[in-house]
């Protein structure tokens, strides 16, 4: 059993071989289910993003509100730097975040439920260009989620229109149209 645990060729073998798997895992999730809350974590019918009291800052410390994010496309991610799902996923979020970083209309946030410290200390946040935050208050109640990565996208009326619990493939291009037609549809 020690030759197999330090032979490079059967651990490069068994690497190899879980990062398809986690790929093809990815792949199918998500697919026939945008557009819908149903089967996803629910928010209070009540709670419109911009509703939600509490705070979260980036990691320089700059701090923002939900209430500032109201008329735009919001996801939300709630993540942990110990999830390993929720490590899987930060690559398709951040190509995300890239197709979006210029449109006013959408953000694109990735909330830890860690402390400052403990995100930075993460070589993962590091590599990341996207900006991360963490909640500079308790967690509002209703984003308070039973298991991470945990996803809600938000439309422009502050209104959750879609949630996922699990790893997704963010990037995938039938949800950058999905956000995309979220944010240009016209609100009455």
């Amino acid at each position: 059993m020690n030759n197999v645990a330090n032979n490079p060729f059967v651990s490069f073998v068994c690497a190899a071989l879980l990062l398809v798997l986690l790929e093809a895992g990815a792949a199918s999730l998500f697919f026939g289910n945008v557009g819908s809350a149903e089967n996803g974590p629910e928010l209070p019918a009540m709670a419109r993003l911009g509703d939600l009291e509490g705070r979260f800052a980036d990691l320089d410390g700059q701090e923002f509100s939900f209430a500032d994010l109201r008329g735009k496309v919001v996801l939300v991610n709630l993540w942990a730097t110990w999830c390993p799902p929720c490590r899987a996923e930060m690559p398709f979020l951040q190509n995300l975040w890239e197709k979006f970083k210029d449109d006013d209309r959408v953000r694109v946030l990735c909330i830890s439920t860690e402390t400052p410290a403990e995100l930075r200390a993460d070589p993962l946040s590091q590599s990341l260009k996207m900006p991360l935050y963490v909640f500079s208050t308790p967690i509002p109640p209703e984003l308070e989620a039973e298991s991470l990565p945990t996803t809600y996208i938000f439309d422009t009326e502050g209104r959750v229109v879609f949630g996922h619990t699990g790893m997704a493939r963010w990037d995938a291009p039938e949800i950058v149209a999905y956000i995309q037609e979220l944010a240009e549809k016209k609100t009455d």
